[in-house]
């Protein structure tokens, strides 16, 4: 029988107890994972962030399949990002702040990752993690921000239509409960509905932003300037939409339904296209020089 050594011995605890760590922050955060889930799936807006983090994440693993490794790595970072994620949710339960368990979440799939992967391997996945983390803020404003961005977008429309000499009218309706936002445009009247808000296409631009510009190795500062981008950007798109749908509308009179569908998507991919090809685009640091000699 071989003898075995201390070192062996060593190992194999720490792979037992770096098994053990995962396992327990994945069932400590679990009810905030299915929470994510939960929400992302029931509003359709928030599921293209959600549709956009996984095929980033297959992305990831294909793009770097050679060089991700299981490592069960227990450095002192890793354990720091998950006492920190410990700490959260022992915050939360003392004080009752629920909201410590979203960042309690971050760093528990950074350490979890840190931890399967060694820092060589968690580089790669860095994106991943911010993208989490955009995702449960996303979930939270949704509520918030779904009655300010219809009105702004119903505002902005209107202006259009009048400076190009209609006359639209913007009325609210049922103002103290459920208000419903209705765009007057001569015999045919719109109603601006949460799905038209621009929300999906604002927040999945920036997500996009944030997840194409970690995995083609964008600095911080361009990151931020593509999110930053990605909402103006995500807001005209949207109003475009709007506009189409209106104008559009009075001449299939029996084809809105499909028509809406088609132009939403169309803008929606319009959108996502721009900020895609901005984030994808190479650097020009990166690019093959030309010779000295060489003619275009």
């Amino acid at each position: 029988m071989p003898e075995t050594t201390p070192s062996s011995l060593a190992e194999t605890s720490g792979r037992w107890l770096g098994w053990g760590l995962v396992v327990i922050t994945g069932l400590l955060f679990w009810p905030v994972t299915r929470w994510i889930v939960t929400e992302a799936v029931a509003r359709e807006q928030i599921k293209q962030g959600m549709v956009l983090l996984l095929a980033a994440t297959a992305l990831i693993i294909w793009i770097n399949r050679h060089d991700l490794r299981l490592a069960l790595n227990l450095d002192n970072r890793a354990l720091g990002l998950l006492a920190g994620a410990f700490g959260c949710v022992g915050v939360a339960g003392i004080t009752g702040w629920s909201l410590l368990l979203l960042p309690g979440m971050t760093l528990g799939l950074a350490g979890s990752l840190h931890v399967l992967l060694g820092e060589s391997g968690y580089r790669f996945l860095k994106p991943l993690v911010a993208g989490v983390a955009a995702l449960m803020v996303i979930i939270l404003i949704f509520p918030v921000l779904d009655w300010p961005l219809r009105q702004l977008a119903g505002v902005e429309a209107a202006r259009v239509l009048s400076a190009v000499g209609l006359a639209p009218q913007l009325t609210v309706m049922s103002p103290q409960h459920d208000p419903q936002l209705i765009l007057q445009i001569g015999t045919q009247a719109f109603r601006v509905a949460t799905e038209c808000n621009g929300f999906g296409i604002i927040t999945s631009g920036a997500l996009l932003a944030l997840l194409a510009g970690g995995i083609s190795r964008r600095s911080p500062w361009i990151i931020t300037g593509l999110v930053l981008l990605a909402l103006p950007t995500g807001f005209a798109v949207n109003l475009l939409r709007i506009l189409i749908i209106t104008r559009l509308a009075p001449h299939l009179p029996g084809h809105y339904l499909a028509m809406h569908e088609v132009v939403g998507t169309l803008m929606l991919w319009l959108g996502l296209g721009f900020i895609g090809w901005l984030a994808w685009r190479p650097h020009a640091s990166v690019l093959p020089k030309t010779p000295a000699n060489s003619t275009v």
